[in-house]
């Protein structure tokens, strides 16, 4: 049984990387493609979104079932997983629970209102420059790849912040990248760290509530 409560972080397979480049976005496209179930204490829950901030957990873990997949998308996940999922500050497990950083809400039951901001990132605030530091989970660009971990800006870096001001720390973010960031991801970068859900730091500039990058490097 694993234990699995903190932020995904997508180990993603080349052709994912290479397809993230024409449109897509990595690390959240499988989700996509499978309806994400559990099943705990006899009950279904369905998942509702990928968090946007880390809820605060009680430390008490759950017994739960992640149900396989049933779809012809190609998703490899053809057994019943059995998992822990953590129990919600303020939020019963009979009503919804949380697994690698997705929220499930059991049939017929509701999140309370509080629950909202969530699902809502932190707008960027304040003036010069900001660093920050997290899990790399995914880059979204708008080049067609010319080979596979291609990465050209501008493109966006999908980062879960574990290091820096308390206002963005446990905060899933992503961080615009353009022609003027230096420096700026490269394709061994992907390998080194992305593949393998590694590091990523940023420096970061704030416009219109945007992350802009003045910098991105793999520790």
């Amino acid at each position: 049984m694993r234990t699995r409560v903190g932020p995904l972080v997508a180990v993603l397979a080349l052709t994912l990387v290479a397809g993230c480049g024409a449109g897509g976005t990595a690390g959240s496209q499988s989700a996509s493609s499978c309806a994400a179930v559990l099943v705990h204490d006899g009950h279904r829950y369905l998942g509702v979104a990928p968090v946007r901030r880390d809820p605060a957990t009680t430390g008490r873990l759950a017994r739960a079932v992640l149900a396989a997949c049933d779809d012809t998308g190609g998703r490899e996940r053809g057994r019943d997983e059995n998992v822990r999922v953590a129990e919600l500050v303020g939020v019963p497990l009979a009503t919804a629970v949380l697994l690698d950083g997705e929220v499930y809400v059991r049939d017929g039951r509701a999140l309370p209102q509080r629950s909202r901001r969530w699902f809502r990132a932190p707008r960027c605030a304040g003036a010069g420059e900001i660093r920050l530091a997290g899990d790399w989970l995914g880059v979204t660009g708008r080049r067609r790849p010319r080979f596979d971990g291609d990465v050209r800006p501008p493109y966006r870096v999908r980062m879960h912040v574990t290091d820096g001001p308390r206002r963005y720390v446990g905060a899933t973010l992503e961080v615009h990248a353009s022609g003027s960031t230096d420096p700026g991801l490269a394709p061994r970068d992907v390998r080194t760290s992305l593949w393998r859900g590694g590091r990523l730091e940023a420096r970061v500039r704030c416009a219109g509530g945007r992350y802009e990058a003045a910098a991105l490097r793999v520790p």
